[in-house]
């Protein structure tokens, strides 16, 4: 199907559990539409996924939980056996989506990629911590674990790190332009 390859549409599901004002939740979602554009295009590098992921699909979805502190610590601790705060974690729903799909291991339509929770308090901080908005850290972290999702683990290796690392700075410069655009 070359609906993929032409117009690949990008869908994130947003909950939170957190209390945010509708002038953030607004500003949340636009800069999503904004996260779509990016992951349209990087989706389709080859170097980032395996493109057969993408050869029968027409779109992508990705489920976030803006959270509490309380909430990403029990799930770190629960999935990761890490009993403290985090700023980001992933849940993918493929172990890698790096390499071309084992037989009946995916089968067109939608793509799920999986689950990200984000803590609110967590981006409030490194926002402070690194001079930035609250948005610009939300993205930064948005992007940090769908690059888990797709398959990257900075935690592995310095290699990967690296890898990630040029992922996430590649992605941030594309939406630095997608925003200066108004796209």
């Amino acid at each position: 199907m070359d609906s993929m390859k032409k117009h690949p549409e990008i869908f994130f599901d947003l909950q939170t559990s957190v209390k945010i004002n509708k002038a953030q939740e607004k500003k949340i979602q636009q800069w999503l539409m904004l996260a779509g554009l990016v992951m349209q295009k990087v989706i389709k590098d080859p170097q980032f996924m395996d493109q057969k992921w993408l050869s029968s699909i027409e779109s992508v979805r990705i489920s976030i939980l803006l959270c509490g502190e309380v909430k990403i610590k029990k799930l770190n601790t629960e999935h990761r056996q890490k009993n403290k705060v985090t700023d980001v974690l992933s849940f993918p729903s493929f172990m890698s989506l790096r390499q071309s799909p084992g037989k009946g291991e995916f089968v067109g339509g939608e793509l799920f990629l999986g689950d990200l929770a984000i803590c609110h308090k967590k981006i409030i901080a490194q926002a402070d911590e690194f001079n930035i908005s609250y948005f610009d850290e939300f993205i930064h972290l948005l992007f940090h674990g769908v690059i888990h999702l797709v398959g990257y683990d900075h935690e592995i290796s310095l290699k990967e790190e690296k890898i990630m690392e040029a992922w996430e700075e590649k992605m941030l410069k594309l939406f630095s332009k997608a925003k200066k655009k108004g796209a």
